[in-house]
């Protein structure tokens, strides 16, 4: 933060701070003000216009059209509010500057009660604007005041010269102090928001954030994660009232923690401690924390899984990548069974089975992994795959053209366009290497529709262009994540 005029550093979270003082402060500040203008011109005028004073009548007229399409221009148009209610304040607040100007009051106390109201008109509009506009208008008024002052008094002492510099300068340390506090508990509302988001990325591990409601007489979860480890509709509340610590359930435990006076008791933290508990026949490690701000604040979090559930995961996750392999290697020797099969006699049925156990194969690999793929080997065992007597796979590509990649995802990429050739068709596949790896294809119409392809070139692809000729795609240097291939599965079988 900026410690002169108290912008924020980041841009991103000076505009988002403008954004949310104009919704919570600027504008509801115009809004009451022209509610509350809008009857008193009204009558200003009217009155104006009984008196015969056909000046003051038009400029009050004036004043609150000008307040209502203000109004009423930036409650339609969120764009321009955000960056005219601003300047609309200032506006505001040097026109009501024309009541101070105005033919002198009657008497001494009702000029005092119009200059109080005024005074507090202008506070109002000063504290609402930027700090930069709020100081401007300040010292602009006061300016006005002095001259006003001397114009229409008598004799001004130098007491008064000295006390209006004062009070002015006071008024501007006011405003500095109130906008940094305000910004202040924005960026820490902001901090807040973003600690929401990051606990559950960082604490992989099943936990819960919770306080007791006094209003409905219940436990109210603020932050959790891995809601399906605890096996209930409710977790928070089964978990707390079924677990048990020394024969008694975690929610009384807790209460009685928080009700001992020890030596967290003038501190914000209460108690934190490790516990044993059992919960439905498993013994588990929990960190317990109490933390007194308003109300208390718990923090449930399991640090270790009964170790017999824990050693079956285990056993479950090694039978089933057993399981793969061998599904793996029946995948491969089918495919060299077929593959001689084809050689000898064409079968259209023969070539979609070989095609659709190569996805499964592909589908079952660490797809995760980043490795440098020979660009021209891979497009030749497509080719191998999908070329038949009719349909015609082309490719120009280099020798040496390889780069870093997913391997099985980008097998999957190629496999869902290669699959979109049929009849007597050709397609031709050209790949180029300079700062980047480009993948043209010639020869389809359209690009698959398939959440497999979706997927895939998002994890891929950097760009993709396309021209009446052909389709190009611009490959990441490194991609560094993937997708469920299982989930992609699903949906397609739902639609």
């Amino acid at each position: 933060m900026n410690k002169y005029n108290l912008r924020f550093k980041d841009q991103e979270i000076e505009k988002k701070y403008q954004i949310h003082k104009v919704k919570d402060i600027q504008f509801p500040t115009l809004t009451y003000l022209t509610l509350g203008s809008t009857p008193l011109l009204l009558i200003f005028a009217i009155t104006s216009l009984i008196n015969i004073d056909y000046t003051n009548a038009l400029i009050n007229g004036i004043l609150l059209v000008y307040m209502l399409i203000q109004y009423l221009v930036l409650r339609k148009n969120e764009h321009l509010r955000v960056n005219y209610c601003n300047l609309a304040l200032m506006l505001t607040n040097f026109a009501s500057l024309y009541y101070e100007i105005s033919p002198k009051q009657s008497d001494y106390y009702n000029g005092y009660i119009m200059g109080s109201n005024q005074m507090l008109i202008h506070t109002l509009l000063m504290f609402a604007c930027n700090l930069e506009i709020g100081v401007f208008s300040n010292l602009v008024l006061t300016v006005v005041r002095v001259i006003l002052a001397v114009e229409n008094s008598e004799s001004m002492t130098l007491l008064q010269y000295l006390q209006t510099i004062i009070m002015a300068c006071s008024f501007i340390i006011v405003q500095y102090q109130i906008e940094r506090q305000f910004r202040d508990s924005y960026l820490l509302s902001l901090k807040d928001n973003t600690w929401e988001i990051l606990i559950p990325q960082l604490l992989k591990k099943p936990f819960f954030i919770f306080a007791f409601n006094q209003e409905v007489n219940m436990y109210q979860a603020i932050m959790s994660n891995r809601n399906s480890f605890f096996n209930s509709d409710s977790p928070l509340t089964t978990f707390l009232f079924q677990s048990k610590v020394k024969k008694k359930s975690l929610e009384a435990y807790l209460v009685k923690k928080s009700n001992q006076k020890g030596k967290f008791s003038q501190l914000p933290c209460l108690f934190n401690q490790q516990v044993n508990l059992e919960y439905q026949l498993k013994k588990l490690q929990v960190s317990i924390i109490g933390c007194k701000f308003e109300r208390i604040i718990y923090a449930v979090i399991i640090d270790s899984e009964d170790p017999l559930l824990r050693e079956s995961k285990i056993k479950f996750n090694q039978s089933l990548q057993q399981c793969k392999d061998i599904l793996n290697a029946q995948i491969l020797s089918i495919n060299k069974v077929l593959t001689l099969y084809l050689s000898e006699t064409y079968s259209s049925l023969i070539r979609n089975l070989r095609i659709s156990l190569y996805e499964i194969y592909y589908k079952q690999v660490d797809n995760k992994k980043v490795q440098s793929v020979k660009m021209k080997k891979l497009l030749l065992k497509c080719q191998r795959i999908f070329e038949t007597p009719t349909n015609k796979i082309k490719i120009d590509c280099q020798e040496f053209t390889k780069f870093a990649t997913i391997k099985s995802t980008l097998l999957i990429f190629l496999f869902e366009i290669l699959k979109l050739v049929e009849g007597n068709q050709q397609v031709f596949l050209l790949v180029n290497q300079n700062i980047t790896t480009t993948l043209f294809v010639y020869g389809i119409k359209n690009l698959p529709t398939s959440a497999l392809f979706e997927e895939s070139r998002k994890v891929l692809v950097e760009k993709t262009l396309y021209t009446a000729q052909y389709y190009s795609f611009e490959f990441m240097k490194s991609p560094q994540s993937t997708f469920n291939y299982e989930n992609q599965i699903k949906q397609e079988s739902i639609a």
